[in-house]
């Protein structure tokens, strides 16, 4: 990012964000995100193409973005909605999110913002329609191009068994949209981060399986003979569910153990979201290093297109080190006017050890979202 001086004061950017969000909600889908599927009581895969969730929305995934999750709908009740599909073969959707940040570290200058964060494409080809499809995600911004996921999946004849191979995101704990929440961070296993192998899984309206066997390098070339194996599996109940992961990864420069546990749960109007997760490396000539990370967010969608999200993140890096733990507290509004737009306001406080200025910071961001 890049460091503005004179700094702005804070007074001012907190105005400048309130006129910014004024601005942009004058003229929705809210991002795809595990608490929506609890409020509905569904699986990840019933909104997307990915089995276990996120990347291109499917048909109903579309159609649910223009019927339920919009404040309102624009267009006329005899319009056509979007789908994503064009003809009978072929499906196709994107991505483009932007916005502002400032960002107050202790002694440091404050930064202060625009960016365009990311930009998605996804193209999905049914080559056997609902049996073999071949699926590429590729992101084109903000820097050079790169391909996120890029894999051929084979399903059985009722759709309940299917078979991956290319890249992907590994099957492990719940699929935030946020890369930057500790869970995330602390495991790897997030959207920056694919790998290549095979995934095989299982499905039904209660039970969800996913297993891969990968590389174990990121998406980046095999350096030796080890593996990754990660499994996720979870069992879904209208109003709650629960889930547990593990991932392993053989490697010459150390292995990795991870384990975690995961649930949601609806009360009302509101959809809580908890994961626990523990993290062992082996790191060569040294003790193993244990540490853990964990989540509880609440999703307040207290009117239609409108969600007030608060969420408590947890990392202690290194259970034998003392206080060196980390904790985050976010707050943001999540307004949804109409279908295919989505604009966020939210500040996060970092609360770490007092001599590492970064983990001590405080956030304000906005940002605007649209995709197809």
């Amino acid at each position: 990012m890049r460091t503005l001086n004179p700094s702005p004061d804070m007074s001012r950017v907190t105005l400048t964000i309130l006129v910014l969000f004024a601005l942009a909600t004058l003229p929705e889908h809210v991002k795809a995100e595990p608490y929506l599927a609890v409020s509905k009581g569904m699986q990840c895969s019933a909104c997307h193409s990915q089995p276990a969730g996120g990347g291109m929305r499917n048909a109903y995934g579309n159609v649910f973005a223009q019927s339920e999750l919009a404040a309102k709908r624009l267009g006329g009740a005899e319009d056509s909605l979007w789908t994503g599909t064009v003809g009978k073969w072929l499906a196709i959707g994107g991505n483009l999110r932007g916005g502002y940040a400032y960002i107050d570290t202790p002694d440091q200058d404050e930064v202060s913002e625009f960016d365009l964060t990311r930009g998605t494409l996804y193209i999905e080809a049914q080559v056997i329609p609902n049996r073999l499809s071949i699926y590429i995600d590729q992101q084109f911004a903000p820097d050079a191009s790169q391909n996120r996921e890029a894999y051929v999946k084979l399903r059985n004849a009722d759709g309940r068994l299917h078979l991956m191979a290319g890249q992907f995101y590994l099957p492990f704990g719940l699929r935030l949209q946020d890369d930057s929440a500790f869970v995330r961070r602390a495991t790897g296993i997030n959207f920056t981060n694919p790998d290549r192998g095979v995934q095989i899984g299982y499905e039904n309206k209660q039970w969800s399986t996913q297993l891969s066997v990968t590389n174990g390098t990121g998406g980046g070339a095999e350096l030796d003979t080890g593996k990754q194996v990660s499994v996720v599996t979870q069992y879904v109940r209208p109003g709650w569910r629960l889930g547990a992961s593990l991932n392993t990864n053989n490697a010459d420069l150390g292995d990795r153990d991870m384990g975690g546990i995961f649930f949601g749960l609806k009360t009302g109007s509101i959809a809580w979201l908890a994961e626990a997760d523990y993290v062992t490396d082996e790191i060569p000539g040294s003790a193993d290093r244990d540490g853990i990370a964990g989540l509880i967010e609440g999703n307040w969608m207290f009117r239609k297109g409108h969600n007030i999200k608060v969420s408590y993140d947890y990392l202690d890096p290194d259970r034998d080190i003392d206080e060196d733990h980390q904790v985050r507290y976010s707050l943001l509004w999540e307004y949804s006017p109409f279908q295919f737009f989505q604009s966020r306001i939210g500040a996060r406080t970092y609360d770490g050890p007092p001599q590492l200025d970064a983990q001590n910071r405080d956030e304000l961001f906005i940002e605007l979202h649209g995709f197809f």
